[in-house]
């Protein structure tokens, strides 16, 4: 199946992974790229893909009308959105579609240990895999377990580095080991996957490095030449504020559980140690902590 996918639509096309993945696509001239964008998205795409607009609700029939001849929909839909990927899924049916790759991106949702601390984040996407599973029959499927956007998790200070102030916050020791992958890796597994017919109707784990916050902290220091001020907190208090957050619906208290998560062995980021990784599988490439740490502070700089 996966040798005769050649027409691709991507879902949230202008999103942090969706933009990745669709670069990934376009400069491989084996695919045709089109998009389904939302009306109200004021996101901009190259001019020469075509490009599908449907309403904000993703009514049915616009949907199938827009993955008519579609051989693989591959939905990087915005977290907020999560819940409308059952929609994409039926019309995907309906139309024929071939292959979907669902908006599953992270560490892996299966954990129970995870999906019982954090239910809002874990429970929704879990369940579009459980739904795509009742749909093998008609169409194949492939999730990426990828651990956090790794440029991302610097940038924007999930897993706890800031790197305007240059200051750390570490979880116990520093030592708790992660998976992470950079979003032009996982655009590339993406893509390489519609090539892999061994991906079909599987979780796929892939990661660029397994790192702990310590060695992440040693390369900024590396980077940036300066000492960082690094604080130590327990990872166990940590958790129970950002779940008083959440509960709360203060939706800043996710940081805080996703780095517990990652950092706290036995919930789900340190994945390439019980599975099969597939990063040989999908041909890519092998990244250097350091190097991928120093293009992260170079951009921040160009940017001041």
């Amino acid at each position: 199946m996966s040798s005769s996918i050649k027409n691709v639509i991507i879902v949230g096309a202008g999103g942090h992974i969706g933009a990745p993945i669709l670069a990934a696509f376009i400069a491989d001239p084996h695919f045709t790229v089109s998009i389904l964008t939302r009306s109200s998205s004021t996101s901009t795409f190259p001019s020469h893909l075509t490009i599908h607009r449907v309403e904000d609700s993703y009514p049915k029939e616009s949907l199938i009308s827009a993955f008519q001849g579609q051989d693989a929909v591959i939905s990087a839909i915005a977290t907020a959105g999560l819940g409308l990927q059952t929609k994409l899924i039926d019309a995907a049916v309906k139309a024929g579609v071939k292959r979907f790759v669902p908006s599953d991106f992270g560490i892996d949702t299966r954990n129970e240990k995870a999906l019982a601390i954090f239910p809002q984040y874990f429970a929704g996407k879990l369940g579009t895999v459980n739904y795509l599973k009742e749909t093998e029959e008609k169409m194949a499927w492939t999730s990426f377990v990828n651990g956090p956007y790794f440029e991302l998790s610097l940038t924007f200070g999930f897993m706890g580095f800031d790197l305007k102030e240059q200051k750390a916050i570490l979880y116990n020791d520093g030592n708790g080991v992660w998976s992470a992958t950079t979003t032009a890796t996982v655009g590339l597994a993406v893509k390489n996957s519609m090539h892999v017919p061994e991906t079909e109707n599987k979780y796929v784990f892939i990661d660029s490095f397994a790192v702990s916050q310590n060695q992440v902290l040693a390369s900024l220091e590396k980077a940036t030449g300066k000492k960082w001020a690094a604080t130590h907190v327990d990872a166990e208090e940590q958790k129970e504020i950002g779940l008083e957050k959440v509960k709360k619906g203060d939706f800043s208290g996710a940081p805080f559980l996703i780095r517990y998560f990652n950092c706290v062995e036995g919930h789900g980021g340190d994945y390439s140690k019980y599975e099969n990784m597939s990063n040989e599988l999908l041909s890519l490439p092998k990244e250097s902590l350091d190097e991928v740490v120093l293009q992260v502070v170079r951009g921040l700089d160009s940017s001041a």
